[in-house]
């Protein structure tokens, strides 16, 4: 499977996870598409590195770039939107299913809700 499969098989895995919560929208979050979201990817190049979103939403970036090869993904999202850790959660449930992925992507995803100011103020 090439990369820009995976990232629209996640896409996939996110967007039925969501169950239509996002509307009837172009792309995933507004106009976020596999492609779009591929393109990312390919630019910062997350392969052994850890990966940092800072308004993770669902964490459907934060999946992608694990299956891209990141090696932990850490995101931050506001208090008020703790609804997307059951969407993320549902997403890492249909993922395991996946019998051509052998990866546990919910063991290296860090997801905090916190407001980010916070949270830099904290860790200064």
């Amino acid at each position: 499977m090439n990369a820009l499969q995976t990232t629209k098989s996640v896409v996939r895995m996110f967007k039925a996870a969501a169950g239509g919560a996002h509307g009837n929208t172009r792309g995933f979050h507004g106009s976020l598409t596999a492609c779009s979201l591929q393109k990312i990817l390919s630019a910062v190049d997350p392969f052994g590195k850890l990966f940092v979103d800072i308004g993770f939403g669902t964490g459907v970036v934060l999946a992608a770039a694990l299956a891209a090869g990141a090696s932990k993904a850490h995101g931050y999202e506001l208090p008020g939107n703790e609804a997307n850790r059951y969407i993320f959660q549902a997403a890492m449930k249909m993922w395991s299913k996946q019998h051509f992925y052998n990866i546990d992507l919910s063991r290296k995803a860090v997801l905090e809700f916190n407001d980010v100011e916070e949270v830099l103020l904290d860790k200064c």
